[in-house]
């Protein structure tokens, strides 16, 4: 047999041996694909298991509902469970406390009305002239509005305590809003007393404004208060404008929120030539959205410039480009155009606050009169010190979420009634 016959013979072989794998490769790709399908159907999702045991988990870290419950001590109850019994290896905290959980609450609200869940602080607010500053979490949020509802000023006497008259929340304090997304500026705006120049509280924010900070802005917004909402020239930054004045999955406004977006916007980019820098959106084009955020013909094509290597691309400006004097000049420039001046509250008010002032100099003036006469008193006092610490020790013990200091000054109160 010559080396022409050999070579046939064996590409004869060959050819039949390839054949056959490729039948036996096809024929169980197609048997795996077919269990894949099967399988795949009855499959059990992180959400399945999430929707089965959510109320357990609240109940459980909750004490029965009887305590706060953090978002993420829910995530830890549920945790276990879910990696048992889910097709899952490991489960994202972000994903199952701002998804998963918020979720649960949209579709079960007659379930979970009355639960007390406590969300991240992703923000703070901050009042002109009273220095409060309100983390935007769920607590602080509600403590604040709470204190908003309670506080009253009947009494002019009642209310001595400062040369600052008594508010709480905008009421005789401040007329707008300032929403700005990010949290690094208060500083600089803290060092020129922008706040107090304008009379308006400033909010800032980490991205998103979270569900906290729209419950506060559906309450404090829904008089005469506008919210002034400044932001990057980005997808975001449209995205956080719409959120703050449209019903989202997560939060439905009460009412009409008079949301004004400062910007930035296409025509402060080029009033200011702001410096630009590249941005991706993946496959999706992004353009819908900006539209429906509000985003012009002209801004879209800024910040979406088309299809590239790796997607749809662009280009967005931050308000970090601005200088601190050209971003000081620009907002006030802005604030000033929409009307933001001093608030000077109705007559009653200032009758009211007139006369607690002259209230609060009498009292100096006396107290400075009478300092020396007390601090003799004080002075001259004979303390068993001995005995005071085994009173305050047991008054401790009768209430222990007393300090020590109270004890001390109500144990004094009861010896001067003797």
């Amino acid at each position: 047999m010559d080396s022409k016959d050999i070579l046939l013979a064996v590409n004869g072989v060959t050819a039949k041996w390839a054949k056959q794998r490729k039948s036996e490769e096809r024929n169980a790709s197609r048997a795996s694909r077919r269990r894949d399908v099967f399988t795949r159907s009855y499959r059990t999702t992180i959400r399945d298991v999430a929707w089965e045991i959510m109320k357990q988990a609240y109940m459980e870290v909750s004490d029965g509902g009887r305590l706060v419950a953090h978002a993420r001590q829910i995530m830890y109850a549920s945790r276990p469970t879910i990696l048992e019994r889910a097709d899952c290896e490991t489960l994202d905290d972000n994903y199952f406390t701002q998804t998963l959980l918020p979720d649960y609450l949209a579709e079960h609200p007659n379930e979970t009305a009355d639960w007390n869940i406590a969300f991240d602080a992703r923000g703070s607010l901050f009042e002109p002239h009273t220095q409060e500053r309100v983390s935007l979490g769920t607590i602080d949020v509600r403590r604040y509005l709470q204190n908003i509802d309670e506080h009253t000023v009947d009494d002019v006497a009642a209310t001595v305590g400062g040369a600052t008259f008594p508010t709480a929340g905008p009421k005789n304090r401040y007329g707008a809003i300032l929403f700005v997304e990010k949290e690094g500026f208060m500083p600089l705006f803290e060092s020129v007393g922008l706040a107090e120049k304008f009379d308006i509280a400033i909010m800032s924010s980490k991205g998103m404004s979270s569900t906290a900070c729209r419950e506060l802005v559906d309450t404090l917004c829904l008089g005469d208060v506008p919210l002034f909402v400044v932001h990057d020239f980005d997808k975001a930054g449209f995205s956080i404008v719409a959120t703050l004045s449209r019903d989202t999955r997560r939060y439905s406004f009460s009412g009409n929120v008079n949301v004004i977006d400062l910007g930035l916007r296409l025509q402060d980019i080029e009033e200011y030539q702001l410096q630009s820098e590249p941005c991706y959106y993946g496959r999706t084009n992004p353009k819908w959205n900006l539209t429906e955020n509000g985003a012009t013909e002209e801004e879209i094509a800024f910040l979406v410039g088309g299809w590239g290597g790796r997607g749809y691309a662009g280009r967005r400006v931050e308000l970090n480009a601005f200088t601190s004097g050209d971003l000081l000049k620009w907002l006030e420039n802005k604030l000033q155009a929409h009307g933001v001046t001093k608030l000077v509250p109705d007559e009653q008010t200032l009758d009211m606050a007139y006369r607690r002032a002259a209230l609060i100099k009498v009292l100096n003036e006396k107290v400075e009169e009478v300092m020396e006469e007390a601090r003799e008193m004080a002075d001259g006092l004979k303390v068993n010190a001995g005995s005071l610490r085994k009173k305050v020790a047991r008054r401790l013990k009768q209430n222990p979420r007393a300090s020590w200091d109270q004890a001390v000054a109500e144990i004094l109160e009861e010896a001067g009634d003797d």
